[in-house]
């Protein structure tokens, strides 16, 4: 009996945390800061669509949820999950683009942002909110993908070197840094913060058409 009991013990300990579908959880209630800017991600595909595999950008060890979001975009590009975190779904609103053409993955502002895909810079602008610059956003032409794919990263703030990654730059998927997630507190509502303990400081992965290929 004493051996049964302390095999229970150690199954319950091992289940914890892990969802119906046999994928643990991968994101976790906020992460403290003294995790610093955070490491290199593993690497780990969560998400895919049309040749394009969509890698963790950041350290798992600060993921507070991550959620697909539809946008307001016609040539928005549906991403399908990897199955390897769990990922969210939020409300379509009045927003006309498919349900999963966005992918937001909280962490704390600050925490270093890494390319999602394997690639090369395509565009880098400021992010525009109510008239003010918050950050910057870039595109990112996948290497390995269907003709007129972009990958379009938002949410973005400089790094301690204050450098923006320049158009042309070849990138590589968990490896090439592209800045820190900016902080939004205070600024907007942020959709993910129904999912997290925080404010819902995320970065954001929108896969797109371009205008070219859609004339084609």
């Amino acid at each position: 009996m004493v051996v049964v009991a302390v095999l229970a013990i150690v199954l319950g300990v091992m289940g914890s945390g892990a969802t119906s579908d046999g994928v643990g959880p991968l994101a976790s209630p906020v992460p403290s800061p003294e995790l610093g800017s955070g490491a290199r991600p593993p690497e780990l595909v969560i998400a895919r669509a049309e040749g394009v595999e969509v890698h963790l950008p950041v350290d798992p060890e600060r993921v507070t949820a991550i959620a697909f979001h539809p946008i307001d975009d016609p040539s928005g590009v549906a991403l399908s999950s990897s199955g390897a975190v769990t990922i969210h779904q939020s409300d379509r609103g009045d927003r006309v683009g498919p349900e999963t053409a966005g992918l937001d993955v909280g962490a704390p502002a600050g925490t270093t942002v890494y390319a999602p895909v394997d690639g090369v810079i395509a565009s880098v602008s400021d992010y525009m909110v109510s008239g003010r610059i918050e950050g910057y956003e870039l595109t990112i032409t996948p290497a390995i993908a269907a003709s007129g794919l972009v990958l379009r990263v938002t949410h973005l703030g400089e790094r301690d070197n204050g450098e923006r990654p320049s158009v042309g730059t070849p990138v590589r998927a968990g490896v090439t840094p592209l800045g820190t997630v900016h902080d939004f507190t205070g600024v907007v509502e942020q959709e993910l913060s129904q999912f997290t303990s925080d404010a819902g400081n995320h970065v954001d992965l929108e896969l797109i058409r371009t205008q070219a290929a859609l004339i084609l």
